[in-house]
Formats: structure tokens, C-alpha cells, sequence
């Protein structure tokens, strides 16, 4: 060598993009969730052996965190802007439609990523399921502050029950993870959007 060492390239590769290793990684727990995602499946989809991983993100859990970080803000902030459609109709038509074109953004559905880690038995033990759980009842009780609104300003029917109403449309939103995963198609799910509608309390 001439007393010249050849000098390996530690860490992450020059060439890394941690936004499309972000997306890669999200793709891969949504199909497989966490709990079933091996590093060993991480640094091959992320074509980075484990120092590089490290380097990059920590261990298994951050990377995970800062997955779910980047799918909040960005493909499922919609869960909270509906919050700011002025009607409720259009607000759960929204918040359903959007859930939909998410879940069959690609070739084969995969679920929610936040509804489906809720049942993570690794990610409970992190307290991360419990900090989901939290925020999805958070949007709960926001949704049925809506509904409230909605019923005051005469929107909806003198009977319609606020808390009945977000619990329905929750308990919607996290079954069309279940049934996208399951084979219902996305026409399927856009028609059960339309019967959610046609039958939503709207005043008369």
C-alpha cells in the first residue's frame, strides 16, 4: 500500500435518502407489521446492513417511531383536517373516502398503520400501542364534539346521539383495514361509504 490505507466508508451510504427509506420502511410495516418485521427484513428492503441501520435510525423502535411520525403528517393527516369540514356529512364522507384511497394506494392493500399497531404486542410493551390508543380516543372525543356542534346548529336530528355517532364512525374507520387486508374491493368500500351517507341523521 505505501503507507497509504485504504480508508471503508463508515455509516450510512453516500447515496442514502432517509425520505425514501422512510417510505420504504412504512410499506414494509404496513404489509407485515412490527411485530413480524425482522431486521434482517429492514436492511435487505433498505439494501443497508446493520451498522448503517443503526447509524441511521437506531434500533428497530425509532426507526419505527420516525415511520410513524412521517405517516401522520403526511398520508394520514387527512384523519385530522376533516376535523374542519363545516359539515358533519362531508366530514365522514371525507374522513371514509380518504381512509379508502389510502389503504389501495398501492397494488395490494395493507392496513392503517396506526390502527393495526394498536394491536402490536412488542410496540405494548414499548408503551408506543398505549400512546396510539390515546391518540385515536383523543379523535374520538373530538369527533363527538363535532357531532354536538352539529346537532346544536341543527345539522342533525334532535335524536342523534354524539357519542353513538363517533363510535360508528371510529369503529368503521378501523374495520376498512380489516376488510381491504381481507379481499373487499375499493368500489366495495366506496359503496358502503354512500349507504353510511344515505342514512346519516341529517336534519330535515
Amino acid at each position: 500500500m505505501s503507507g497509504e490505507q485504504i480508508k471503508r466508508p463508515r455509516g450510512r451510504p453516500r447515496k442514502f435518502d432517509k425520505a425514501v427509506a422512510l417510505k420504504i420502511a412504512l410499506d414494509l410495516f404496513r404489509q407485515k407489521g412490527f411485530d413480524n418485521t425482522s431486521l434482517e427484513d429492514l436492511t435487505r428492503a433498505l439494501d443497508l446492513n446493520r451498522p448503517s441501520l443503526y447509524t441511521a435510525f437506531g434500533n428497530k423502535e425509532t426507526l419505527f417511531q420516525e415511520v410513524l411520525q412521517a405517516y401522520i403528517s403526511g398520508p394520514s393527516a387527512y384523519f385530522h383536517e376533516v376535523l374542519n369540514e363545516h359539515s358533519s356529512t362531508e366530514m365522514v364522507r371525507t374522513l371514509l373516502t380518504k381512509s379508502i384511497e389510502l389503504l389501495f394506494y398501492n397494488e395490494t392493500p395493507y392496513g392503517c398503520l396506526v390502527v393495526m399497531s394498536t394491536a402490536s404486542e412488542q410496540l405494548q410493551k414499548t408503551g408506543i400501542q398505549q400512546q396510539l390508543v390515546n391518540a385515536l380516543q383523543t379523535h374520538q372525543q373530538k369527533l363527538v364534539a363535532c357531532f354536538e356542534r352539529a346537532k346544536q346548529t341543527g345539522q342533525l336530528k334532535h335524536t342523534a346521539d354524539p357519542e353513538r355517532l363517533a363510535l360508528y364512525v371510529v369503529t368503521l374507520h378501523k374495520g376498512l383495514s380489516l376488510q381491504a387486508i381481507n379481499g373487499s374491493s375499493k368500489e366495495a368500500l366506496l359503496a358502503l361509504v354512500d349507504q353510511v351517507i344515505e342514512l346519516w341523521p341529517v336534519a330535515t
